[in-house]
């Protein structure tokens, strides 16, 4: 889940950048992507991150999972 915030007071990201009067971004993820695994201590993973450090990891981001026709469909099918 995303969740636009508005820092009005110094806030800090998961990358330890302080934000202050500006766009900030709250994930809530209810289990982890690489393993599968539901977190142990809480109901869910939180990060924050900036407006620009969203942009380059949208822009650098490595998926193709949308990109699948009879050509390059690994099955063959």
């Amino acid at each position: 889940m995303e969740v636009k915030h508005f820092a009005w007071l110094p806030k800090k990201v998961t990358s330890g950048k302080l934000v202050w009067l500006s766009t900030y971004y709250e994930y809530k993820n209810l289990y982890d992507s690489s393993t599968g695994r539901p977190p142990i201590g809480s109901l869910y993973f939180t990060w924050t991150e900036t407006v620009k450090e969203k942009t380059w990891r949208l822009l650098t981001q490595q998926h193709i999972d949308n990109n699948r026709n009879i050509w390059n469909n690994p099955k063959g099918n």
